[in-house]
Order: C-alpha cells, then structure tokens, then sequence
C-alpha cells in the first residue's frame, strides 16, 4: 500500500522523486491527483520526467515549482517548457489491436514517445525534434478511421503555418 511517504521517496535507480499535481473535481476521470516522477533542478523547480496522462498543460521536460504541503511536493505552477508536446489516446478496442499498434508504431517513428496507462489510455509524448503537423495529422486520420479518439493535453511545439 502507498503511503504519502511512499510516493515522494526517491527512485533508486534515476535519483528522481514522485511529484504530485492536483486535478480539477469535475475532470472526466475522476481522479484527485496525478503522480509524475520529477529531477530535483534547484531548490523547489522540478523537471518532469514522465508523460502526463490526465494533467492538462504539462509534457515531458517542463520545469514546475513545488511546495512542501503536508510532506507531498505538490505543482504549483509551470516556470519553463521543455519543448514536448502531450496528447492522450483513447484506443476503442485496447492497445493491442493491430491497427492501434500500426499507430504507435508510425508515432514513434515521427519521434513520438508513448506510455501505456490502461488497456485503452495511452500517453504520447512529442519529442522537440518532432513534425508537431505530421503527428497531429497521423492522430487524426486515426480519429476519423475510428481506431482511437485523441485529446491535447499540451502543446510546446512552435505552431507555424504550412503555407510558409
């Protein structure tokens, strides 16, 4: 069983400790707080170092301010972005359904990273290096050939035309 101890302990294996970040009470998933494993910068600025699957306007790198409440390193705020996007993918038929897989796959190779929540969540994160255009569209298509519903739950791309 987790105690709050227990999830603000640092990891053995990375030096990196569980942050967490409060959620709205009327968010579609019904969950209070989300836990991400963060790199101490300096004193309470954090980097995240995994993908957010239910906090809105965070991604990978992003550095947040902490406060000490009640022994929980708890968000504050963003102090500076690292550059990665986050989207959410809700796969209709789970995971491991091919066409699913064939989206992954064709993610990661447009320099997506992707975390698997549940049998139907999945967290992308959009590396810097990424096509932000290419990404978006690939989720589309996949939207509308009905394989997975998408939701952005941040962009740090710069966003420019394609008419440039």
């Amino acid at each position: 069983m987790n105690t709050e101890h227990d999830r603000t302990e640092a990891s053995p294996n990375k030096g990196l400790v569980k942050i967490r970040i409060l959620l709205p009470d009327d968010a579609w998933h019904k969950v209070n707080a989300e836990w991400l494993w963060a790199e101490r910068v300096e004193d309470s600025i954090y980097a995240l170092r995994n993908v957010p699957f239910y906090a809105m306007g965070l991604s990978y790198d992003d550095r947040v301010k902490t406060e000490d409440l009640g022994g929980t390193l708890t968000v504050l705020g963003v102090v500076s972005r690292g550059g990665h996007s986050t989207y959410r993918i809700f796969a209709k038929r789970g995971h491991e359904n091919a066409r699913v897989q064939a989206l992954l796959k064709k993610l990661n190779e447009l320099h997506c990273d992707i975390e698997i929540a549940t049998g139907k969540l999945i967290a992308v994160d959009v590396l810097p290096e990424a096509d932000i255009h290419k990404v978006y569209a690939a989720l589309e298509e996949a939207e509308h050939a009905g394989i997975v519903d998408f939701q952005e739950g941040h962009c740090g791309h710069p966003l420019t035309s394609k008419l440039q």
